[in-house]
């Protein structure tokens, strides 16, 4: 069984990522959107790490055989064989029915599971697509023909599609480098809105909010980064790490968000409006 992709958009293959690389300035990449790449597998009857194609819109399949899919993730305009199809709710293809996702409406991050999963070769244990360290286990381009394990459990839909959380109220715990602030900056970085800007990748959200004045103006030596670390630059913007975020970094690190609250930052578009929750752990 295969899927034919016949227009890529931009698309890549994402599975549960690579852990245990990081000493190797390997980033733990995988899916951008935990929650909803979870979800696709479950609706599906897949293994809880098979590989999806996670796309931002633009992407067009093509079955060779009977199969199913489903749709997570960012609210889109989809059509099989030209009839609009629901979110979160397996579809049947048939041998040379074509699935066409156009436009991604609210959110980023699309997620197109099928049963099965997306089968072939992995690099470092994941067939994960990492943008920011190029390691492509499953180039896609127009054309391209995917493998597709086998089914093993039995698809299920669901009555309510799954719709995607706002940015308010973003859960985040205490940085290493509160220090290196007054406490009354510091508590006001997170007091007031930011807001997204920039266009959405799998690197990092880039967020413009209050200035922000550091008490230390010491460079620090570059540390580990973990998914989630808040990055103060130097021009006073906040950018959170996402799937392929670099391993160090020499930014000081005000806060780390929670791993289901990365979700929500990861789906949301340039002009959303983000206000924080401190949180304990």
């Amino acid at each position: 069984m295969t899927l034919l992709v016949e227009h890529v958009g931009f698309t890549t293959v994402q599975d549960a990522g690579r852990r245990g690389w990081a000493h190797l300035g390997v980033s733990h990449s995988g899916a951008a959107d935990r929650g909803s790449f979870h979800l696709a597998n479950r609706l599906l009857g897949n293994s809880t790490g098979a590989a999806v194609l996670e796309s931002a819109g633009g992407v067009a399949v093509r079955a060779t055989s009977d199969t199913f899919v489903v749709l997570t993730g960012a609210e889109c305009d989809a059509a099989l064989n030209d009839r609009p199809v629901s979110h979160c709710q397996p579809l049947l293809m048939r041998a040379g029915d074509l699935l066409r996702v156009s436009t991604v409406r609210h959110g980023v991050w699309m997620y197109l599971g099928v049963a099965g999963g997306i089968d072939g070769p992995e690099q470092l244990g994941s067939r994960s697509h990492d943008t920011l360290g190029n390691i492509v286990p499953l180039p896609l381009d127009n054309g391209s023909e995917l493998e597709v394990g086998v089914l093993q459990g039995t698809p299920l839909g669901m009555d309510t599609p799954v719709a995607l959380r706002d940015t308010e109220r973003v859960g985040i715990t205490a940085g290493p480098h509160g220090y290196m602030f007054r406490q009354d900056d510091l508590v006001d970085i997170f007091r007031q809105p930011w807001t997204v800007s920039g266009e959405p990748n799998r690197v990092g959200i880039r967020l413009m909010g209050p200035a922000v004045h550091r008490h230390f103006t010491d460079e620090l030596q570059s540390f580990p980064l973990v998914r989630g670390a808040v990055q103060l630059t130097p021009a006073g913007e906040l950018v959170v790490m996402l799937a392929d975020h670099p391993t160090t970094g020499g930014y000081p690190v005000v806060g780390v968000v929670l791993p289901l609250d990365v979700d929500r930052l990861a789906q949301a578009r340039a002009g959303a409006r983000v206000t924080w929750q401190w949180r304990q752990v």
